[in-house]
C-alpha cells in the first residue's frame, strides 16, 4: 500500500525485492519504471487527464449534478 515511508524508501524496496527474488506488485507504474515487477492501479495520468475534461465542461456552462459518473 502507497504510504509516506514506502514512498520515500521506494528505489531500495524495489533493489531488496529483486536481490532476494521477491516477487511484488506496486501501486504505481514508477515503481515499475524503476525495476519493480508489476503495478496495478489508477493512471494518474489519466485520472489528472479525465478532471481536465470535467473542469473543461463545468467552465463552459454545464452543470456538475448533470455530468456523468455522479454518484448519489
Amino acid at each position: 500500500m502507497p504510504d509516506p515511508i514506502t514512498s520515500l524508501g521506494r528505489t531500495t524496496l524495489v533493489k531488496l525485492a529483486d536481490e532476494y527474488r521477491i516477487p511484488t506488485m506496486y501501486s504505481s507504474a514508477g515503481l515499475v519504471a524503476i525495476g519493480g515487477l508489476l503495478a496495478y492501479g489508477p493512471s494518474v495520468y489519466d485520472s489528472y487527464r479525465r478532471a481536465a475534461v470535467y473542469v473543461d465542461k463545468i467552465l463552459k456552462g454545464a452543470k456538475p449534478a448533470d455530468l456523468p459518473g455522479r454518484t448519489r
